[in-house]
């Protein structure tokens, strides 16, 4: 079917509402800049000159027709299509059929649309909420990743759209998201997945989330580490989020989990990246507490509470003088976790290991340090005087220089 301005006109027999038709069309074919401009056309004729300005300042269109930013554009469109009332129930039940259309770009234009009209209440008013959600949760598995990445975010979209309903559907919440948590061709579906569950924890109690606790847990601590930013970022959020959830049920097997990844907690307040180290910081703070030592905890709060610039090795420096008195477990936990960022893939966080692995020495009793293998040390810092960073090598030659004072450089 070839679509001109003058045919697409003709699909409106009333101008003031955009009939289902002609949504369908602008929405599953591929049109040309011609059918954008009758589109424009048919809504300035309704009136809706409003909605064409917004749509044009917010570069609706070349989200449209670009294939990398496609079911962006859907979404922005959806979203301001709603807002002016032009989506009907006979619009969303033309789309239903699409989501399992052989063509990838149906399906992924269609469920992109169904991602973004989870977010109004109108799904749950019109009967449509049970229909989507089942379409949404075979869409999470579909074989196309941009497919799969706007079922999770209509998933998390619950939240706008029926926040009553996320406690009914938690469990079929978390088994889906936590699943998309480990997708292993796609990043973006990983992200995706983080957010939505951030949305839906927020709606829980520590008691709603039942056996799915543990499992997101450990899938949230594997990002940690993570190469992509905003893995690690929306990681520690997560991190952050189940910290304050956490109250009795959940607490040991929480407790746990931060003993396992403090010490990570506390190299990426350096993180690279600043946003990253950022939000570290705030889950730092929140998972301190469940270390169980009150004057570690009283002396961290002393340099988290402030909203002034954070002196990361002024923190160390503290943590390290009460762990030597109050825990030596931790002291070692603490060594061990730190030597082995030795070898991470980051300069920064190499730089930050060895000064961490320094200061450790510095403020504790070697006599006491039983587990202390120095030589193994030494020998691990040689390696880093060689990095290819000027930094790291600096920074390992000062902390051999400290343990060793007066060693040759070149030994």
């Amino acid at each position: 079917m070839k679509l001109t301005h003058q045919t697409l006109e003709e699909l409106l027999p009333d101008l003031g509402l955009l009939p289902y038709k002609f949504l369908t069309a602008l929405l599953l074919l591929n049109l040309p800049v011609l059918s954008i401009k009758a589109f424009e056309s048919v809504l300035f004729k309704g009136g809706n000159e409003r909605l064409v300005r917004a749509l044009r300042k917010q570069r609706t269109w070349i989200l449209l027709e670009n294939p990398k930013t496609h079911q962006e554009g859907v979404c922005l469109l959806v979203s301001l299509l709603l807002r002016s009332g032009l989506i009907t129930p006979e619009i969303i039940q033309s789309l239903l059929p699409w989501v399992n259309s052989p063509t990838e770009n149906h399906r992924i234009t269609s469920t992109a649309f169904l991602a973004q009209l989870m977010s109004d209440p109108m799904l749950r008013e019109k009967k449509f909420l049970k229909p989507v959600l089942h379409i949404l949760e075979e869409r999470s598995q579909d074989r196309n990743s941009i497919v799969r990445q706007m079922a999770v975010r209509g998933l998390g979209n619950l939240v706008y759209g029926a926040p009553e309903k996320v406690k009914k559907h938690k469990k079929f919440l978390m088994v889906i998201l936590i699943r998309a948590l480990s997708d292993p061709f796609s990043s973006e579906v990983i992200g995706e997945s983080m957010k939505a569950v951030a949305k839906v924890l927020k709606e829980l109690k520590e008691k709603d989330i039942g056996s799915s606790f543990r499992d997101l847990t450990q899938q949230i601590r594997t990002y940690f580490d993570n190469e992509d930013d905003a893995l690690r970022l929306l990681s520690f959020v997560l991190f952050g989020i189940l910290a304050r959830l956490t109250k009795r049920k959940w607490k040991g097997y929480f407790a746990e989990q931060v003993r396992q990844s403090w010490v990570t907690l506390l190299l990426h307040l350096q993180d690279p990246n600043p946003r990253v180290s950022v939000e570290c910081r705030a889950t730092f703070h929140l998972c301190v507490p469940f270390l169980g030592l009150k004057r570690l905890q009283t002396a961290v709060n002393e340099h988290l509470d402030s909203t002034a610039e954070l002196k990361p090795e002024e923190l160390q420096v503290d943590i390290c003088r009460h762990l030597a008195k109050e825990n030596a477990e931790l002291l070692e936990n603490l060594y061990k976790s730190t030597i082995t960022y030795f070898c991470s893939s980051w300069e920064e966080m190499r730089a930050v290991a060895a000064k961490l692995a320094g200061i450790i020495l510095e403020h504790t009793d070697r006599q006491r340090m039983k587990w202390l293998d120095l030589d193994h040390l030494l020998m691990s810092l040689q390696v880093l005087k060689k990095d290819p960073n000027p930094s790291v090598q600096l920074v390992a030659t000062e902390v051999i220089s400290d343990i060793c004072p007066g060693r040759v450089l070149g030994d």
